[in-house]
């Protein structure tokens, strides 16, 4: 396994962890009504560990960028460090500051999923329907976040549709141990 997977895996993980543990500490939180992000607010009693985690998250992810770059070809290295960029950015920028915070979760999440389909096409085999299918999903649940369309899954849900399809293929390719070709 290299480098460059490890660094995906324990960004992703440690991610799904913090986000599941800061959700039971807040008090009332339900996913599927909050954003994610009311995790990370100026004021909720678990906006350090969210917003550190998820920064953590996009600076494994560039660092993976970097190593993987030969592995996931030019596009896929792009998409995948704009996408960590963006996560950065939201938790550098907690949802309080508007407009910032909007840019980089749009970041995020629209360059990870679809960082998700080039990584599955250019590894192949598996991993090229995998990475289609939650690539697409992703986008598909993010088409109906933006304008706050309604459906069974909350909009708590919708929004973490997205995030979980993307880290999900993340940390399963972060832990395969095949190269490509």
């Amino acid at each position: 396994m290299s480098w460059g997977r490890i660094m995906l895996a324990i960004g992703s993980l440690q991610f799904i962890i913090a986000m599941l543990v800061a959700e039971q500490l807040y008090p009332g939180y339900n996913p599927l009504v909050n954003y994610i992000s009311d995790l990370g607010a100026l004021k909720a009693p678990t906006a350090t560990l969210f917003n550190t985690s998820v920064a953590l998250l996009g600076i494994f992810g560039i660092i993976a960028a970097i190593l993987l770059r030969k592995e996931i070809g030019i596009v896929g290295t792009a998409l995948l460090a704009l996408a960590s960029a963006g996560a950065i950015g939201v938790g550098a920028f907690p949802e309080d500051y508007g407009t910032p915070h909007t840019i980089s979760a749009l970041i995020t999440f629209l360059f990870g999923a679809l960082a998700v389909m080039v990584i599955g096409l250019r590894r192949g085999g598996a991993f090229k329907p995998f990475g289609l299918a939650m690539g697409a999903i992703a986008l598909v649940a993010l088409a109906l976040f933006i304008p706050r369309v309604q459906t069974p899954l909350g909009i708590g849900g919708i929004e973490r549709l997205i995030a979980y399809l993307i880290l999900i293929f993340l940390l399963v390719y972060g832990l395969s141990g095949q190269k490509i070709g």
